[in-house]
């Protein structure tokens, strides 16, 4: 069982440190995907991330709405470019992006993004990391560990998204990583390519269904900038 785990929509002063504690305990590593204006807000956060060997990607400046719903030419670059500004100017960063998912939570379908904050992916050489073990911890915050056990042993290559910005939930996460130690999960950082629709600014597979190109809209594989690559 290989296994990513993730974190988003933080850092927050309190599931943060809950998350990094646990991890630093049993020396797991794991990806965290900020919010720009929180990145402001709690830089000691970010710092620890960094030191203790995790990497910080890029989760919007203000983790408002997908991008696939919002047409208003700048926004969907700003989110993304100021944000990786703020993470890099505290730790190195790599080029990860991970957008907003659709609601009703973490859906994943042509409201992902828009033609702008695709070209912007391209050119700034970002890698777009989606995940595939949703065990919605900020609804279930005492009673999701079963649900990612599920998840993870549902599939070779898991990639888990739970929440340090949500921390009720964060309780629950020591359980969680003991629970996959005595499964022996390989603990990674990086993304299967079921879970990258952009590689390095590249284009993959089912980039196109992730596209919205105008309101009540979607981009077809057909589009000049979406060109698939295997």
């Amino acid at each position: 069982m290989r296994v990513t785990l993730t974190f988003d929509n933080g850092p927050h002063p309190t599931g943060t440190p809950i998350v990094l504690d646990a991890l630093q305990e049993r020396n797991i590593h794991a990806v965290f995907f900020v919010v720009g204006h929180k990145v402001h807000a709690h830089p000691e956060l970010v710092a620890r991330m960094s030191d203790g060997g995790h990497l910080v990607g890029n989760h919007t400046w203000s983790h408002s709405v997908p991008f696939g719903d919002v047409h208003r030419a700048g926004y969907a670059r700003s989110e993304i470019v100021r944000t990786q500004h703020a993470i890099v100017e505290i730790a190195p960063a790599p080029q990860l992006f991970r957008p907003v998912g659709a609601a009703p939570g973490a859906v994943i379908d042509h409201r992902l993004l828009n033609e702008e904050a695709v070209q912007t992916l391209f050119e700034g050489g970002y890698t777009m990391a989606l995940w595939n073990v949703v065990p919605r911890d900020w609804q279930r915050p005492d009673d999701w560990i079963e649900a990612a056990l599920e998840g993870c042993r549902g599939t070779d290559e898991a990639v888990v998204v739970l929440h340090d910005g949500h921390p009720a939930g964060m309780a629950l996460l020591p359980a969680f990583l003991d629970a996959l130690i005595d499964e022996a999960a390989q603990f990674r950082t990086d993304f299967p390519a079921s879970c990258t629709p952009i590689r390095a600014g590249t284009p993959g597979p089912g980039l196109a269904e992730l596209v919205s190109s105008g309101p009540n809209q979607r981009t077809t594989p057909h589009s000049p900038h979406l060109k698939e690559q295997s």
